[in-house]
């Protein structure tokens, strides 16, 4: 891992960004997204990370980076998706600016000067930047997918998808814009409800039309979570060395979401400004209330969402498990 650039702010100096990760028993991956944070140009930063409930190799792999921006929280109990932990990082944040960075997600160099330039320039509470979905390799789909278009440069709810790695917030805002809601209170992603929810408030969302985010979705491998593995990141940040060929080569395989005709954008339109998000009914067709983030568990090797109201027994069951001592032998 590199180290802090010259002039990292120390102490308790108010950072001009916050950057929050939440993560779950992958320290491989988790690796190398903090190397794509090191690797940021603009070095005025902290980052909060909170595990949900993690195992111990979590925690020794950020105290092994020794760095005074870097604090690291864990749950005692497992939430089991990121709004509550992303929730705590809104809470605990102290610079200007509010970034989330997924745990198995990657920044090019440019990523944060880019965005804090962008958010002073057009004035707005959130900023989306764009963003290239990378398909796995054993994946049927060769071509990646670009987010993040707007219209005339913000947010429109019926074409702008901008997950959680793209966005940086004016924390200033954040107590207006209020916290994400439980993926159990959702029927899309968690993300794209925080940012409807947050233009249906009025907030002043722009979209930047600058390439500096890859995703790649835990969702769309197999048993991500069952092994501890980040080939396709460590590859990736090899490639980060020359930033520019990377995103000409991603940009040259790629393509946009199709957009939707006219009377069916303006039907989805006039459904959005009466509350209705244009891509929960999609999802709705295909997932009750919850569903979609059950769906994603199965698929990532996790067990089923934890339960959030533990009787006394199920207490007790879960201290006696944590108190098991190996018998002599």
């Amino acid at each position: 891992m590199e180290p802090a650039g010259q002039g990292a702010p120390i102490g308790r100096i108010e950072p001009l960004v916050s950057v929050i990760i939440a993560t779950h028993n992958r320290p491989a991956v988790l690796r190398q997204t903090l190397k794509s944070l090191f690797r940021q140009t603009l070095q005025d930063w902290e980052a909060i990370i909170v595990g949900d409930a993690c195992r111990p190799d979590t925690e020794a792999t950020v105290t092994a980076l020794g760095d005074a921006r870097i604090s690291y929280i864990d749950l005692p109990v497992n939430f089991g998706e990121q709004s509550g932990p992303n929730n705590i990082g809104f809470a605990r944040a102290r610079g200007r600016f509010v970034a989330i960075l997924n745990h198995d997600d990657l920044w090019f160099p440019d990523h944060l000067a880019s965005v804090s330039g962008w958010i002073d320039a057009t004035g707005a509470d959130v900023v989306i930047a764009r963003s290239a979905v990378i398909e796995p390799a054993a994946s049927n789909c060769s071509r990646h997918t670009i987010l993040g278009a707007g219209r005339k440069g913000f947010y429109d709810p019926v074409i702008t998808l901008g997950l959680a790695s793209s966005q940086m917030i004016r924390r200033t805002a954040l107590p207006m814009l209020g916290p994400w809601r439980p993926a159990s209170q959702c029927i899309c992603e968690s993300s794209q409800d925080w940012l409807f929810r947050a233009w249906r408030k009025g907030a002043v969302i722009a979209t930047m039309p600058h390439l500096t985010v890859l995703l790649l979705h835990s969702g769309t491998r197999e048993g991500s979570y069952a092994r501890d593995t980040a080939r396709e990141q460590e590859e990736l940040m090899d490639a980060m060395g020359e930033p520019d060929a990377l995103r000409l080569r991603i940009l040259g395989n790629a393509e946009e979401p199709p957009l939707p005709k006219r009377f069916h954008y303006l039907k989805r339109r006039l459904l959005a400004v009466l509350g209705v998000h244009p891509r929960a009914r999609s999802f709705g067709r295909r997932y009750r209330r919850g569903a979609f983030i059950a769906m994603l568990r199965q698929k990532r090797g996790l067990p089923s969402m934890p339960e959030r109201e533990p009787g006394v027994d199920e207490l007790l069951a879960r201290y006696r498990k944590g108190n098991d001592k190996p018998e002599d032998s």
